[in-house]
């Protein structure tokens, strides 16, 4: 994917209220950036616009405490918001509250950049001749690339404060946040224009041009998403005239002519299985997990990957994919090491729910037989003590002591999907790079486990749209093509209940958890959270605490779901940059218990 930036896009983007600073920008003559009075002119030109749009999807992942993705994996009862002792943003997303009344949103500001790069291209690109193109079918192909991104920045918004202002124009205006029935219909009316204009002939891709972009495939997958939680969340029967047959009919064109499809193993889609890691790409074996089961990553931009972002390997000047390091373990040095190898050093935020492991470890239908188990969840050091039932099981770095002193809500189980990953120098072990894309790239200057991290961020996978299938279908077609990848039997008939268990496990730490729970039991999430997460054992300051996981007391998950929805607080300073005009997200007022310090987990330091 193209991410040519201009800066007078980037400047304008950020300008989302009512202010002087984008009149004045327009008004000075400009001989050195493009502005509305010469762009776009070309074909080259409408490339360069609607290549703009996809930068600032790069760049959210460089702040992933914003995104509704990494919220959605903390709020949900799969994982706890972990952390250190001091790590008071993912705590209190976890918990459905915020820990900073006025800091900036950075993402907040970015997703308006987009939009507004969108409108741009939407309102400049359909006025220009068709003859200028090398076809009207590849100007149409720009153009609902433009519709497609400004809903995503719409959906990225709306899964985290739920209603917003809607900007359609790029005229500077300062609105207040519309209602949900308004966002949501735009982003319908968008999606549906998206599938209207890209040409079928744009699905899965390799070629260097296409591969990543937008497609209508994108777009018939990501509306049966909004659908469901549309229809689910607010008790619809459809969404602004798209019906259920009509998602079904999108759903099963993205099935037979995208040319996505599933990967032949589950687990080659996570960086873990890369070749530097398991030594494969030294001629060795290192006898790590990727290694003993033969695994091999398929690389950035897999055949499953039906929406993504993606990263460059050379810049880091448009972004980075940081949620590999938030996930990432601890150790004293916080230095990857032998102990911890392939795996990287970081905030262990979002340490996984014991229950979920349980629960999956002993449930007849899944079991150790399931090759996502441990392809998923990483076990550390003690876990059998800490967890009788995994007497026998696999524990990945029996000898990694994490750093007691500084962990909170610690489970002795982390996610492998999205964590930092290492490799050694050479077959030698010479040297432990902090990040594999250093050997991987080739090119990257950088060797670290922040800014090297440029895995993927998929964002809907082609095992989701089989499910999503199965869901609206009531088949079992989709869920035993997974099974039957996973290792497991077919199953003969189809329940919810099925199709909940095989959601939550074959997307385990990919954002859909809390949305699936809220959009089937909108009023009752926040207690089945509560309930999945109540008592599960967790360390604290490497102190066992003795009732385990436990709420806030007089502000629990419950209360706070209830509150809020499961929607996020809007930064104090943007309401106060629109002079007012913007509502806080209900409960999040004054009158709310809602800010989440350091030390405001209910657990001690000694019992």
């Amino acid at each position: 994917m193209n991410t040519k930036i201009f800066t007078g896009l980037a400047l304008a983007g950020l300008l989302v209220c009512g202010c002087s600073a984008f009149d004045d920008v327009l008004e000075r003559q400009n001989y050195t950036q493009y502005d509305t009075s010469s762009f776009p002119q070309t074909e080259k030109d409408a490339q360069e616009a609607v290549n703009a749009m996809y930068g600032p999807l790069s760049s959210i992942f460089s702040d992933p405490e914003n995104t509704a993705y990494f919220r959605n994996n903390l709020a949900g009862d799969d994982m706890f918001g972990g952390g250190s002792t001091t790590n008071a943003p993912a705590q209190a997303m976890d918990r459905f509250m915020d820990n900073k009344a006025d800091g900036p949103q950075s993402n907040w500001g970015r997703c308006y950049s987009g939009i507004f790069r969108a409108n741009w291209v939407l309102q400049t690109v359909p006025e220009m001749d068709d003859a200028l193109f090398v076809s009207k079918e590849y100007k149409d192909y720009l153009v609902g690339q433009a519709y497609f991104l400004r809903a995503m920045y719409y959906w990225e918004l709306t899964e985290k404060y739920e209603t917003v202002p809607l900007i359609k124009e790029t005229t500077p205006v300062n609105e207040p946040r519309a209602s949900a029935e308004e966002v949501y219909e735009l982003m319908t009316s968008d999606l549906l224009e998206a599938i209207k204009l890209m040409p079928a002939k744009y699905g899965y891709t390799t070629d260097a041009d296409n591969a990543g972009r937008a497609t209508k495939y994108a777009a018939e997958g990501m509306l049966a998403r909004i659908w469901l939680f549309y229809t689910g969340f607010y008790k619809k029967n459809d969404m602004f005239g798209v019906s259920k047959a009509d998602v079904i009919s999108y759903l099963k064109d993205v099935r037979d002519n995208s040319k996505f499809a599933l990967e032949t193993d589950q687990r080659n889609i996570w960086p873990y299985t890369n070749e530097y890691g398991s030594g494969f790409a030294y001629g060795t074996n290192f006898g790590t997990y990727s290694a003993n089961e033969n695994l091999h990553w398929v690389g950035n931009r897999s055949k499953e990957t039906v929406w993504g972002i993606y990263f460059s390997l050379t810049s880091s000047s448009v972004g980075y994919n940081r949620m590999g390091e938030y996930h990432a373990l601890r150790n004293k040095s916080s230095r990857p090491d032998d102990k911890c190898y392939p795996f990287g050093i970081g905030y262990t935020n979002g340490s996984v729910n014991p229950n979920l492991v349980k629960s999956w470890l002993q449930d007849p239908d899944y079991g150790v037989a399931d090759k996502r188990l441990w392809g998923s969840v990483m076990a550390v050091e003690n876990a059998v003590e800490r967890h009788p039932w995994m007497e026998g099981q696999y524990v990945e770095l029996p000898n990694h002591p994490g750093n007691p002193g500084k962990e909170a809500e610690k489970t002795n189980f982390y996610n492998k999907k999205y964590i930092t990953t290492t490799c050694y120098s050479d077959a030698e072990k010479t040297s432990i790079y902090q990040n594999f894309f250093y050997a991987y790239s080739h090119q990257m200057t950088s060797n670290n486990n922040t800014s090297s991290n440029r895995n993927d961020v998929i964002v809907l996978r082609y095992a989701d749209v089989l499910l999503m299938l199965d869901e609206l279908e009531q088949t079992v077609t989709g869920m035993n093509q997974l099974r039957a990848r996973a290792g497991l039997k077919p199953y003969d008939s189809y329940t919810l209940e099925r199709l909940q268990k095989e959601r939550r496990y074959e997307l385990c730490f990919e954002g859909s958890r809390f949305r699936d729970l809220r959009r089937w039991y909108p009023e009752q999430a926040g207690q089945i959270i509560y309930d999945s997460q109540v008592g599960a054992p967790v360390t604290y300051n490497g102190v066992n605490v003795p009732d385990g996981w436990t709420d806030i007391p007089g502000n629990g998950i419950v209360k706070r779901y209830a509150k809020t929805r499961g929607f996020w607080k809007i930064s104090t300073a943007e309401i106060i940059l629109s002079n007012g005009v913007l509502e806080e997200t209900p409960g999040f007022g004054e009158d709310d218990d809602w800010l989440f310090s350091n030390g405001s987990l209910p657990y001690k330091t000694s019992y």
